[in-house]
């Protein structure tokens, strides 16, 4: 379990986490690694990558990173989500929009042919905008993980706070092409800013 610590410092409390980490060549790798993991019993939430963001380069590669404690993370997203997600974007606007203009053939009938050229047009709109932005979002997830295979491979994190699963998790990693698999400590901190809204104010009208 995770070990809150006994140290407090400007409102903070510290703690320890256990990981298991491990770089991979290829995202093919990487994934089928998760894939056992989850079949083991690992929970999709207890697992992290690199966040796009955090930008490797031959001065700070990842071999430099995945002992890190505050380099910045991404939950992990798996292929079929990302593919739903592309999906989404690409039809979920044409949905609406030719949903709306249906609306409007229903309850004007003499107006059909023109609801119809509406539906169409639109469908065709923000199907297109949709695409687009699905392209450019694949093309980012790509470009982090070129630039991160460029710069020593693509990093997993597997929160594992129960030292008997140890042994399971650092043998999956290494069966499906993880190097330098291995089990850290790393400190963290938990205070008010950690808290959503914590700096919000819930009602305009009330004066501090």
């Amino acid at each position: 379990m995770t070990t809150p610590g006994l140290d407090t410092k400007d409102g903070e409390l510290g703690y320890q986490e256990r990981e298991a980490v491990a770089v991979f060549e290829s995202e093919a790798a990487l994934n089928a690694a998760v894939d056992a993991l989850l079949q083991y019993g690992i929970q999709q939430a207890d697992l992290s990558v690199l966040a796009a963001s955090e930008t490797l380069s031959a001065s700070n590669p990842a071999s430099a990173v995945e002992d890190k404690a505050d380099v910045a993370r991404a939950a992990y997203v798996t292929p079929d989500s990302r593919v739903e997600g592309a999906a989404a974007l690409t039809g979920g606007p044409a949905l609406v929009t030719g949903l709306g203009a249906a609306l409007v053939a229903g309850t004007v009938g003499a107006a059909l042919i023109p609801a119809l050229a509406l539906t169409i047009g639109g469908t065709l709109a923000t199907g297109s905008a949709g695409y687009v932005l699905s392209r450019v979002f694949g093309r980012k997830h790509a470009a982090a993980v070129h630039q991160q295979l460029a710069n020593g491979g693509l990093l997993l994190w597997v929160h594992a706070p129960d030292a008997k699963d140890d042994a399971k998790i650092l043998e999956i990693l290494k069966e499906n092409g993880g190097r330098d698999a291995h089990i850290h400590v790393v400190h963290r901190s938990w205070g008010a800013d950690d808290v959503p809204f914590s700096a919000d104010q819930p009602d305009p009208l009330l004066k501090l």
